[in-house]
């Protein structure tokens, strides 16, 4: 019972505009995040460059491609003069809350606790397209929806801002329940906000997306693989993408199993009701992590975890796809892959090395992307 429609909303093709630079607007102060993540994104602007046969550089009025690190909101755009959906390879959002989990799931009761601009209608738009959960602005309405979930079996809470699988942790009643959530400061929950939600096992994480470059679009369905960090934890791997020429309608209409058509739908139900909530979202690179697995009932269920409105772990794959649709004209899919080891090791032939060496943070590590097929 999807309500949004799973048809792309956006422009198939961007026009081809006057783009002559690649910017990235945040990255002059490298004094903070990871060594891993600087280097990498600084491969991904040249790749970018590379396809657009454009140079990277300093803002040209009315003729750059903005890449910032995350989706930002509108008075940064507006500020970056960015104007056109051509401009920007990411998220513009209204607020800063839009751009997390937090919107994945609507509030406990029309009273609930919300930050200005949160969209009540969003949850009705999605329909089933994601888990059963809410977003919790109070420690008291996330105690009141966590024990209402525990009613039906585990749950999970997840930090909305956490990435690459980290920031979770799962109850199994209310003590524990009450202990997670004693550790929340509430100027964090009223300000950011927390996810509750069924908790699934037996699962299989998905990417659905859909980016769009000037005059190029490409949407794809891929599958996430896990490793573990120098700390044991379990933590993103890479995407193995299967992508195609065109928007999310293309997506859909290729042969696909049962689950996969299901979790296209889910991502493209998502996406339409994200946009049709909150009509200020320029979106350009739009990511969605859908989940499949079993619930506490013995059900096998498919959701949409999260968006990712900026480039990110599986962006590399995207470039490679981009990059070899560009050279096989004919050529109407291709199978690439972005790969993440806690380890030093000589990627395979024909890879592109994203990062190869020791982070001081998190020690040995090798990013490369690859075309499979």
């Amino acid at each position: 019972m999807l309500h949004a429609s799973a048809i792309d909303p956006t422009p198939a093709v961007l026009p081809l505009p006057s783009i002559r630079v690649v910017a990235a607007p945040g990255d002059a102060d490298r004094r903070t995040g990871n060594v891993h993540d600087h280097r990498s994104r600084e491969v991904l602007l040249t790749r970018i460059a590379g396809l657009l046969d454009v140079g990277i550089g300093e803002p040209v009025e009315d003729a750059t491609l903005h890449v910032p690190g995350d989706a930002i909101e509108v008075a940064v755009a507006k500020d970056l003069g960015i104007r056109r959906r051509d401009q920007i390879l990411g998220g513009v959002v209204p607020a800063a809350f839009v751009a997390t989990k937090a919107i994945t799931h609507g509030l406990l009761h029309p009273d609930a606790r919300c930050p200005p601009l949160w969209s009540t209608a969003l949850a009705g738009l999605m329909g089933d397209a994601a888990l059963t959960g809410y977003t919790a602005f109070s420690r008291a309405d996330a105690l009141a929806a966590g024990r209402m979930l525990l009613a039906n079996g585990p749950v999970r809470i997840k930090d909305v801002c956490a990435k690459a699988g980290l920031g979770q942790v799962v109850v199994h009643d209310d003590a524990a329940l009450a202990d997670a959530l004693s550790r929340e400061d509430d100027a964090d929950l009223a300000h950011c906000g927390i996810v509750l939600e069924e908790n699934l096992t037996e699962v299989v994480t998905y990417s659905v997306g859909t980016i769009q470059l000037p005059a190029r679009t490409i949407s794809y369905w891929g599958s996430q693989n896990l490793t573990r960090d120098h700390q044991g934890r379990e933590v993103y791997g890479g995407s193995d993408l299967y992508v195609v020429r065109g928007g999310l309608d293309t997506l859909a209409a290729e042969p696909l199993s049962p689950a996969i058509a299901r979790a296209v739908a889910c991502a493209g139900a998502f996406d339409r009701a994200a946009q049709l909530a909150y009509p200020d979202l320029l979106l350009t690179r739009r990511n969605y992590d859908v989940i499949e697995g079993i619930d506490a009932a013995g059900a096998r269920r498919i959701g949409v975890l999260e968006q990712s409105w900026r480039v990110g772990g599986a962006s590399g794959a995207e470039i490679a796809a981009f990059e070899a649709l560009r050279d096989e004209p004919d050529t109407h899919a291709v199978r690439c892959s972005t790969v993440e080891i806690y380890a030093e090791i000589d990627p395979p032939t024909g890879a592109t090395v994203y990062f190869r060496g020791v982070d001081p943070r998190v020690g040995p590590m090798t990013k490369y992307a690859v075309r499979l097929a």
